[in-house]
């Protein structure tokens, strides 16, 4: 009667685990390389924000130090000189250059994507207004970048290398950030992963299972010899 007591209590209490932990269970997380796959658009995003940050600050030390030379063409189309020397090359009314809202542009388009990629890596769905945040902050860059080819083309008579590769890092920050927003009802990958990891038993419970299902399995031999030794006497 103790040997069938005591494996009641193990079964009742390996069931209770059984039962409660995979309720509770919640996402571990995913690793950089499954973000990526489940996320190509931001980290494309991203690389380009670094990209283009890059770009940006080198033209501002080219703009406030004599002393660093420009790598670029200087022919009768092409001539980053002209450009990034000319009345068009700062905000207008101010001393600016116009590559230093573009550095910041660039950090809140690499922030903004580092957010979702972030949410994604902890195992959370991305904030709701992201995509449309993204789209905005995206056409606004657009505009700018419009307002840019229309100096060089017209008023400069001129187009720079570097400025040219700025543009076009800005116009496909936008075509993702478009893309993105179109697709936003639709379920992304990592959803999925995310519901496979939320009802699967972390290693802790899957350990805490097999201990369980051990116990059991002892319980039964013990209950088996018992019941041998009983027809054996």
């Amino acid at each position: 009667m103790a040997q069938v007591r005591s494996k009641d209590k193990i079964t009742a209490g390996a069931s209770a685990n059984g039962a409660a932990h995979p309720a509770s269970t919640q996402p571990d997380g995913f690793s950089w390389s499954e973000v990526a796959r489940s996320a190509p658009a931001q980290v494309a995003i991203a690389a380009m924000a670094l990209l283009g940050l890059g770009i940006s600050i080198y033209l501002t030390v080219v703009h406030y130090d004599t002393k660093v030379t420009l790598v670029c063409t200087s022919g009768s189309l092409v001539n980053c000189g002209n450009v990034t020397t000319s009345a068009w090359s700062v905000v207008p009314g101010t001393p600016i250059p116009v590559t230093i809202p573009g550095m910041l542009w660039f950090v809140v388009s690499g922030g903004l994507a580092l957010v979702g990629l972030w949410r994604l890596r902890m195992g959370r769905t991305e904030p709701a207004s992201l995509r449309l945040t993204q789209f905005v902050w995206g056409l606004g860059g657009l505009l700018f970048v419009i307002y840019l080819i229309y100096c060089e083309i017209v008023l400069v008579h001129n187009i720079c290398e570097w400025c040219t590769a700025v543009h076009i890092l800005t116009f496909l920050t936008f075509i993702l950030a478009f893309y993105r927003l179109q697709h936003s009802g639709e379920a992304p990958d990592m959803a999925v992963a995310q519901a496979a990891i939320a009802q699967a038993p972390s290693a802790r419970q899957a350990r805490q299972m097999a201990l369980s299902r051990r116990a059991r399995r002892v319980a039964n031999n013990g209950g088996v010899s018992s019941g041998r030794n009983g027809r054996r006497g």
